[in-house]
């Protein structure tokens, strides 16, 4: 209970009580996003430790060193785009570009078959 109550002191218990039920929903909030940062880090260690162990470990496989994800790269290579609108314009401009290709491909195979005829 806090120092200064506005509730008069017969009401006491009650105020103990919904006290403990919110630090208890604060705990249930909390609880599962903070175990899963845990999970993560102790998880990020272990494959860290385990590239390191000789013989058997990933360098002696020849493997890449375990790093932690970033939001910045892709596998790709290709940057990534955080807005809808920025990844509505990029889709249409990979079209265009493929729809041009196509084009001048088919432009310089009818210009190949007319020269060979």
């Amino acid at each position: 209970m806090a120092w200064y109550s506005l509730l008069p002191d017969s009401m006491s218990t009650w105020e103990t009580w919904i006290i403990r039920l919110f630090i208890f929903l604060g705990f249930l909030t909390i609880g599962p996003w903070a175990g899963l940062v845990i999970f993560d880090i102790v998880y990020y260690f272990a494959r860290v430790i385990a590239y390191e162990l000789p013989f058997f470990g990933g360098r002696a496989n020849g493997e890449h060193k375990p790093r932690a994800p970033t939001l910045t790269e892709r596998p790709s290579g290709r940057r990534r785009a955080f807005s809808l609108r920025g990844e509505e314009l990029a889709s249409q401009a990979s079209q265009t570009t493929t729809l041009e290709k196509e084009m001048m491909r088919r432009l310089v195979q009818t210009e190949n078959e007319k020269t060979v005829i």
